[in-house]
This record gives structure tokens, sequence and C-alpha cells, in this order.
């Protein structure tokens, strides 16, 4: 039995907010819980009061979605406005951002079990048979970097997003094309190695996955993840915009002086303004979803129970959260492939691992945590940045809800059952099978 369990066992880890009470958010909408195959109703009050103790103390907020998966159970939870006198629900799609990077490297890890290409082939190796490799600065864009140091944003390229009054004009352009993202790459390349998180490597890597499997991004995910896990997932402008996407709120400056919704104060419609989003966050960060899909998703994804990629593959994923810790967000922490590995310390410093990726920006946020040791995945999408006003010491409020929630889910499922809560592994997770999807 883990360090973890024992403690928990031992009545050490223990979560007051069983005792704290609920308070309305005035002017914010009512909340939306739904609980299928459900967790005991005592430990959802626990998730629920946790959720509503963060978000009630962010300064500038707008709606929050929040979901927890244990491969039988799903929680979901919403609250907040969505849009202007529209609420915020459990159904709600909301622009997932940098989470859905995590997409990105499970199709290219599944590549690479496939035989496809090697993790250190060099770009040149991968893409140079590419319609668009050509039009490239190579004296910006270095053909020897490989597979892994752009999946572990340590290629030393430059990033294309600093060219702010190009990346504006993507959205104008009456065509468009991935390749047209690279090209927009200023400075000279630096030497490989050093971690530089940029969307370049990104880019880079969606066009060697597209190239490779011969059809565009948006079938290869449909085909490989979203249709076989049964997730629904938004990725413009392939797919038509739904109209119950929850609108950005932040800063509206340079149309209003304001925090608030930032479409209402635009100059423009939300469809042009995520159509935009889809070009410049291409190959996935424009994707949208809600936090039930996304729970399900880090859950197949990192858990040994999960189906979304191979033992192999999940073995090369998690062995790539093993280098170094860099800064990432204001915190050191290591960085994989599309993956970050950070530790929660919970009451009585008790440290709990999770594994995934956060995301924010444009009016958005997310977070996608799963921790082995509990089996567990929670996903948080709000519309807007909810950077500060958590009750948690260094962590933001998306961090600071899933933290509380696997420090509730560990200490109810231990005090309840008397065991370990770490999940039995099933047979299939643990054979390696002949090929990925």
């Amino acid at each position: 039995m883990n360090v973890l369990i024992r403690q928990i066992l031992s009545g050490i880890l223990f979560v007051p907010l069983l005792v704290m009470s609920f308070v309305s958010w005035s002017g914010s909408g009512e909340s939306d819980s739904v609980a299928v195959g459900s967790f005991p109703s005592s430990l959802q009050t626990v998730f629920e009061t946790a959720i509503n103790k963060e978000f009630e103390s962010a300064p500038e907020k707008a709606g929050i979605s929040v979901a927890v998966y244990s491969g039988d159970r799903v929680w979901v939870y919403s609250r907040g406005v969505a849009d202007t006198q529209v609420e915020m629900t459990v159904d709600t799609l909301v622009p997932v951002g940098s989470t859905s990077k995590t997409f990105v490297s499970a199709l290219v890890l599944i590549q690479v079990k496939n035989g496809l290409y090697d993790l250190s082939d060099p770009l040149e190796g991968v893409l140079s048979g590419h319609v668009d490799y050509s039009s490239f600065d190579f004296g910006k864009i270095n053909p020897e970097v490989t597979v892994e140091e752009l999946l572990s944003m340590r290629s030393g390229l430059p990033n294309y997003n600093k060219n702010r009054q190009g990346v504006r004009k993507l959205f104008k352009r009456p065509e468009w094309r991935p390749a047209d993202n690279v090209n927009l790459v200023q400075d000279s390349y630096k030497r490989s190695g050093v971690f530089d998180y940029n969307d370049t490597n990104l880019v880079l890597l969606g066009l060697i996955a597209e190239f490779h499997g011969g059809q565009d991004i948006h079938t290869l995910y449909q085909q490989t993840f979203f249709d076989p896990l049964d997730i629904r997932v938004v990725f413009p402008p392939q797919d038509t915009l739904p109209p119950n996407v929850a609108r950005p709120y932040g800063d509206r400056s340079p149309w209003a002086k304001d925090f608030g919704n930032i479409i209402d104060a635009a100059p423009f419609s939300f469809d042009h303004y995520w159509f935009g989003q889809g070009r410049i966050r291409w190959p996935c960060c424009g994707l949208i979803s809600t936090p039930k899909d996304m729970a399900r998703w880090a859950y197949e994804l990192y858990s040994v129970n999960g189906s979304a990629i191979s033992f192999v593959s999940r073995k090369n994923l998690l062995k790539s959260l093993s280098s170094r810790p860099v800064l990432y967000q204001g915190i050191k922490q290591p960085y994989g492939y599309f993956a970050t590995k950070r530790i929660y310390t919970l009451p009585r410093s008790i440290n709990l691992v999770t594994y995934g990726h956060p995301g924010g920006g444009g009016g958005y946020s997310s977070l996608l945590r799963y921790a082995p040791e509990l089996d567990l995945s929670v996903s948080v999408l709000a519309n807007s940045l909810l950077q500060f006003g958590s009750s948690c010491p260094k962590l933001d409020i998306r961090h600071c809800i899933a933290s509380r929630i696997f420090s509730a889910y560990g200490s109810h499922t231990s005090s309840t059952t008397g065991t370990s809560n770490v999940k039995k592994v099933s047979d299939h997770s643990v054979k390696e099978p002949g090929s990925d999807r």
C-alpha cells in the first residue's frame, strides 16, 4: 500500500470543506449539477462546496464548469454565466485552449508506435515531402530538430505568435494554410535542448501528423479519438460553431474600459472571432468541448485502465515527465510531451502527483488533471481567466479546485472502504497490443 493511501487510512487526510455552507453569487446565474453513475451524495456536496468557495472568491469571473471522472462514475457541475443573460450549464460548450495539446501528443505517439516515424527523426526526414515544406525559411526553421524536441518544447525554434501583426492578418485572409503560421516566424532559430513553450512546435507536429496519417487533422482526431471514445469535441473551422458556446469574458479594451463580455463590446461577431482563433491555434487549441468529455479524455489517456493509447505509447508519454523540472506558468514542474507533472500538497503535507495540461487566453481558461494514485480525473473549464483569489497557497483557482477535489475523493473513498482506492489494473491495459488506433 503506497504512502498516500496509508496516510489517508490513518486519518491524516482531513477535508474541512464538509462544514462549509453554500453561498450563492448574485448576478452570475444558478448552479447546475448532474450525477451519472454517481459519487455518494456527501462527496458531491464537498465537490460543490469547494468549487463555490473558490469561484466566489474570484474578483473577476463569468462562468465555470467542472467534471470529475473515475472510470465508472462521473459528476458534473456548473454555475455563473455563459453569455449575457445566459446561464452556464453542464452542457454548455467551452473552448479548451492549450489543454487540447494533449490530443496532438497522443496522436503523434500513436503514429510513432505504428512505425510511421520515430521520435528521433529530424524535421527534414519526416516533413520534406510535404507540399509546403519548401516554403519554410531554414534560417528560422531548423530542419534538424527532432520530433521529440518538438513534442517537449525544446526545439529552439522561434514563436510565430510574437509576430502580432502577422497573426492578426490571419483572421482576414480569404485563404489560409497551416504552414502560413510557421512562416510568420521572424527570428533565427536557437540551439535545441532548452525548454521554450511556443506554438511553432505545435503546428509542425500537426503537419507531420497529417502528412503521415494521410488525412486532415480533424478527420484523424475524429477517427482516432472522438468517435471511438464517444466524446464530443467541436473543431472549428471544420465544424460549425454551435450556438451554446460560452462567450469570452475579460479585459475589453480598446472597446470598453471594464471587465465583461468581450464579444458584446467588440466590433465583430463571435463567429468571426473563433474562426480566426481556429486558424491561429491550429492544430488543436481552438477545440471546444465540455468538462465531462475532457475529464473522460484525461482518464482514457493517462489511466492504465484507459483505451485512448496503448501501453507502449502511455509508457513513452509518462516517461517524458521524468525530465528535469522547468519553469512553466510560474512554477518549476516537469514538462514532457505536451503534458506536465504537477504535485499538489494536500492537507498534512501529503504530496499527490497529477498529470495533465492547463490552458488559457482569449477570455477563457482550462485545466485537466489526472491523479494515478486515485485513478481520478478532473476537468475545469471557465470563460474567464480566474487568475486571482484562490484560497490555496501558490495555486490559482483552477488548480485549487482540482486539489480540493482530489483531497476530498481520497479521504472519502478510503474512509468508507478501508482499502486502497487505486483501481485494479485491467488485463487489456497491461498487455502490449499489436498496434494503436
